[in-house]
Parts: C-alpha cells; sequence; structure tokens
C-alpha cells in the first residue's frame, strides 16, 4: 500500500495528501511556491491547506509579512482518527504505518517552529491539550516559573484543563511553579483550594481588571482571549519578546510583595 493510499484510508482526499506530502518534502514554503512545486492550481492549494490547517496536520505561521506553511510532525496525523470505535484499532495501525512511512521522508527533529499561530474557539481546547505539556517543559530552560496575569473567565472556560495540567507529571515537577496575577473572582478563590500554593501562587491587583490572559512558558508568550465569544488564543514562539513580558510581569508582581 502507497503512503498516499494509507493517508487516503485515514481521511485525506487525494489533493489534501499531495498537498501534505509536498510540505513534507519541502519544508517551510509559501502557497504558491507550493502550487509550483506541487502542480496543483493556486486556488486549490489555498482551499486544500485550510481544510490541513482545520484537521491539525500543519500549520501556518505568520511571524512575517509573507504567509508560510509548516508541516507538522507526522505524529499530528493522530487526530485523524474517530469514531465509531470498531473503526478506532484498524485506524491507529494505519496511522502508526503513515507516520513510520512519513518519517522515511523527514525527520521531526528537522520541523520548523511557526513563529506565531493563531487558534480559533473550536480548535482552542485541543490546541491547549495537545501543547500543554510543552510548555511546562520550556519552564526548564529558565526559572522554572509560568508567569501570567489573566482574566478569570479563562479558569470558567478551562478548569478542567487547569487541573489536568496542574497532574501531569512534567509539572508536578519540583522545578515548576506558576505565579499568577488574576481577577479577584469566585472561580479563582475556589481554584486556590484545588492546587495548593506551592505550584499556583495566586495573587490580585485589586485595581486592575484582566479582560484578557498572557502566559510567559520559557519563549513562548501564550495570548487567550475568553470574556467574550469567539475565543482565541494565539501562540507567539519568540524568546526576546517572552523575556521582556516576564520581566513585566515580575514587576507587577513585586508589586504585591510590598502590599503583604
Amino acid at each position: 500500500m502507497s503512503i498516499s493510499e494509507t493517508l487516503g484510508m485515514i481521511g485525506l482526499n487525494d489533493k489534501e495528501s499531495r498537498v501534505y506530502l509536498g510540505l513534507l518534502k519541502y519544508g517551510r514554503v509559501t502557497p504558491a511556491a507550493l502550487s509550483r512545486l506541487t502542480k496543483i492550481n493556486r486556488a486549490t492549494v489555498y482551499s486544500v491547506y485550510k481544510s490541513l490547517l482545520s484537521k491539525g496536520v500543519i500549520a501556518e505561521d505568520l511571524g512575517g509579512k509573507t504567509l508560510y506553511l509548516s508541516p507538522l510532525p507526522p505524529t499530528a496525523l493522530e487526530k485523524l482518527i474517530d469514531h465509531p470505535r470498531q473503526e478506532l484499532k484498524r485506524r491507529e495501525k494505519l496511522v502508526k504505518e503513515a507516520i513510520d512511512e512519513i518519517g522515511l521522508i523527514h525527520s521531526e527533529k528537522n520541523y520548523p517552529v511557526p513563529k506565531i499561530r493563531f487558534i480559533a474557539e473550536e480548535n482552542m481546547e485541543d490546541f491547549l491539550y495537545d501543547n500543554g505539556v510543552k510548555w511546562v517543559k520550556e519552564l526548564y530552560k529558565g526559572d522554572g516559573v509560568w508567569w501570567s496575569f489573566q482574566d478569570h473567565s479563562v479558569v470558567e472556560n478551562y478548569e478542567e484543563w487547569i487541573e489536568w495540567i496542574s497532574k501531569t507529571k512534567e509539572y508536578r515537577d519540583k522545578r515548576v511553579t506558576s505565579k499568577i496575577l488574576s481577577n479577584d473572582s469566585r472561580i479563582e478563590r475556589e481554584m486556590e483550594k484545588k492546587i495548593p500554593r506551592t505550584k499556583r501562587d495566586l495573587r490580585f491587583l485589586p485595581r486592575l481588571n484582566f479582560t484578557a490572559s498572557i502566559w510567559i512558558s520559557g519563549d513562548y508568550m501564550v495570548m487567550v482571549v475568553t470574556r467574550q465569544h469567539p475565543f482565541y488564543l494565539v501562540e507567539i514562539h519568540d524568546s526576546t519578546l517572552a523575556h521582556n513580558m516576564k520581566e513585566v510581569l515580575k514587576t507587577l508582581w513585586s508589586l504585591t510583595d510590598s502590599k503583604k
């Protein structure tokens, strides 16, 4: 069975397979260049890459004036595994075969990291679960602190994810903790009782009312808007920007120390 046939059996049509394999072969490219390289009409490439984006197997890099597309690691194909249950084992086998075959085309260690990723509301929960541990591991490289200020509505809407991430072995590592500035609210007071202060140090600045959230984890800055629909998330991978925002948060944090 060819890799194109395998991809077809796990949910990618012919053009989606050609575009996806083209990205794996050529790496970070513009849609126009991908059209030339795959010999697929440019308008078709645009519609196909949007479909692949929604399926979570490629990413847009919005870090510059020119739009670039990047393939995600072959393990992203696992998102194509779907119900019904009786199909699950067969699809898992096919996905693993696809990952193995694609691994021959391009080593995962060479995948470019998109500088800016925009995540719409319908994909946010999956994105949080897919990337939470990655953000935690980033903390190992620095001071071990997940610095943030946040609108309490992010806790109201993603409380289960916050509890989940706090229970992962990566977050339970003694090197990791969170320092969070938030709005004084019922949901934040309840969360204080669920996660020890040694792992989630929460403080309030009474004169501030945060209406969005920013998390700093290593070289990542994650901006989350959950006060009103549609929700969205922006992940920025930039060490300079993350460092400067961390320094701002440290300064805000020191203001709470002076009030003790």
